[in-house]
C-alpha cells in the first residue's frame, strides 16, 4: 500500500491499493485499484474503488466493477450496469458546484 498526497500532471493508473489524495488529468483505476482519500480530476475511470471524496472536474465513468464510495462531484457522469455509487451526489460546471446538487 502507497500513503501520501499524489500529484500527477497527466494520466495515474491505479492498480494497488494508495491511502491518501490524488490529484491529476485523468486518473484510471484498475478492477484491482482501491483508493482511500480525496481524488481529484478532469476524467476519472473506475473500474476498482474510491472512497472518501471524487471530483470529476469533467467526465466520471464508473464501469461495471467500480465503486464510488462517499462524496461525489462530477460534471458528466456514466455508470455501466453493476456499477456501485454510494453516497452524496453534486452536479458541478467544472469549475466549482453547480447551482443544485443531488
Amino acid at each position: 500500500m502507497l500513503n501520501g498526497t499524489f500529484v500527477v500532471p497527466d494520466i495515474a493508473s491505479v492498480s494497488g491499493s494508495i491511502e491518501g489524495d490524488i490529484t491529476a488529468r485523468e486518473l484510471i483505476v484498475a478492477s484491482s485499484g482501491v483508493i482511500k482519500g480525496k481524488v481529484t480530476a478532469e476524467i476519472i475511470d473506475l473500474r476498482g474503488e474510491i472512497h472518501d471524496t471524487l471530483t470529476a472536474k469533467k467526465s466520471l465513468f464508473i464501469r461495471s466493477t467500480g465503486k464510488a464510495l462517499g462524496s461525489v462531484q462530477y460534471a458528466e457522469i456514466e455508470i455501466e450496469k453493476g456499477g456501485d455509487l454510494q453516497g452524496s451526489l453534486q452536479k458541478i460546471d467544472g469549475e466549482g458546484p453547480a447551482s443544485g446538487s443531488y
